[in-house]
């Protein structure tokens, strides 16, 4: 299954208008995996526009694809291919983050007798400290 990382995604723009998704993929598949290709419609015609989108399984890749098809002609159209860059406002904020913005709750023996907040033999209290480890997230090594 293929995570929800974005990854390799690649902006094409200037294509022929009678281009098809399928040729669009067809030219990306030489620089690896093509897991999905689609051409820009109107909303309100429908009309396709002409440029798109190509996301190709990996990085690596998506680079090698814009270096050699950036300035290539198809059809008489010299294609203008880039990365194309999630918006900074779709990005999620770390959950070590959150974590620290929320106190975590300990229980502590019971002082005084009539606390109602109280569960058996001990009284919750908040903790002020954020947790002093953080967890770090690595890919797995590539076989060669």
């Amino acid at each position: 299954m293929r995570s929800q990382r974005f990854r390799g995604n690649v902006f094409v723009a200037n294509l022929p208008p009678e281009f098809t998704e399928d040729e669009l993929a067809e030219t990306f598949d030489s620089f690896g995996i093509v897991l999905r290709a689609s051409i820009a419609r109107d909303p309100e015609s429908g009309k396709r526009l002409r440029y798109g989108f190509v996301d190709i399984a990996t990085d690596r890749a998506a680079k090698l694809a814009v270096t050699a098809m950036n300035g290539t002609q198809v059809h008489g159209y010299t294609l203008d291919v880039r990365i194309s860059e999630r918006p900074a406002a779709a990005k999620k904020p770390a959950l070590v983050n959150h974590l620290r913005q929320r106190p975590s709750l300990r229980l502590q023996p019971r002082g005084n007798a009539g606390d109602e907040n109280a569960v058996g033999d001990f009284t919750p209290r908040l903790s002020r400290k954020p947790p002093t480890f953080q967890v770090e997230r690595r890919s797995l090594p590539r076989r060669a």
